[in-house]
């Protein structure tokens, strides 16, 4: 009687243990299918990033040498300069990606711009892009009149316009001395410092573009605007 009576214990607790696992799994189903369904949030996404991010921290051994490197002072950014996040992006003006990139953070810094601190640095690829080079060189010519963002926006929101003349045009239309702008492109006056912006990338580890880092930590692949977001939230929460 006594042996019976353990065997149909041991029955009830396995019906009981299975009816608690797939109640788990209908709830997180229904969860998650509500969320996709709204729009407001993938929470299965978010549950990977989270794990890959928490990941990335747990290994990540950034040295100040290594900040000092990735965040030098000649990088043009916008924000709070005091901000305990610091976001490096190197990008390249003619690539799609990038461009996709630019779209997301300049929605996202809007609403994050008092607590994130945004530099930017070039990483052109010529052989992907025979003309990205001169496009960067272009850019540091706008900062060197104080209006790189002006100038940046210009090039993103012009990408399969990238000529010469285009680049001229843009100076133009952002306000800039053509003259100038002109003369420093004439001169490849920043030809250098772009070259050094790819070693510094290459240093880093960066294989393509757009690549992030997150207070030295790097993420690769461009972002939309909600999952930039998200890790946003995640590092300001560790800092």
């Amino acid at each position: 009687f006594s042996h019976v009576s353990g065997w149909r214990i041991i029955q009830w607790l396995f019906v009981g243990v299975f009816v608690m696992l797939f109640g788990w799994f209908a709830f997180t189903f229904v969860r998650y299918y509500r969320a996709i369904r709204s729009g407001e949030a993938n929470p299965l996404l978010d549950q990977q990033l989270q794990t890959s991010i928490s990941s990335q921290l747990a290994n990540a051994h950034v040295t100040e040498e290594d900040l000092v490197r990735l965040q030098p002072l000649s990088a043009p950014a916008f924000g709070n300069p005091a901000a305990k996040l610091v976001v490096v992006e190197f990008l390249d003006f003619s690539c799609p990606y990038s461009y996709d990139a630019f779209l997301a953070v300049r929605e996202v810094m809007q609403r994050y711009k008092d607590r994130v601190y945004f530099m930017a640095r070039d990483f052109p690829i010529d052989e992907l892009r025979p003309h990205a080079s001169v496009v960067a060189l272009a850019g540091r010519c706008a900062q060197e009149q104080g209006l790189y963002w002006p100038y940046h926006d210009k090039l993103f929101s012009n990408q399969d316009h990238q000529e010469d003349g285009d680049l001229r045009q843009y100076a133009q239309e952002a306000g800039l001395s053509v003259p100038s702008f002109d003369a420093c492109i004439r001169e490849k006056r920043y030809a250098d410092r772009v070259q050094n912006e790819i070693a510094d990338g290459l240093r880093a580890g960066v294989e393509g573009t757009p690549t992030f880092f997150f207070n030295g930590v790097r993420v690769q692949g461009a972002l939309d605007a909600r999952t930039f977001e998200f890790v946003l939230k995640q590092f300001l929460t560790r800092t």
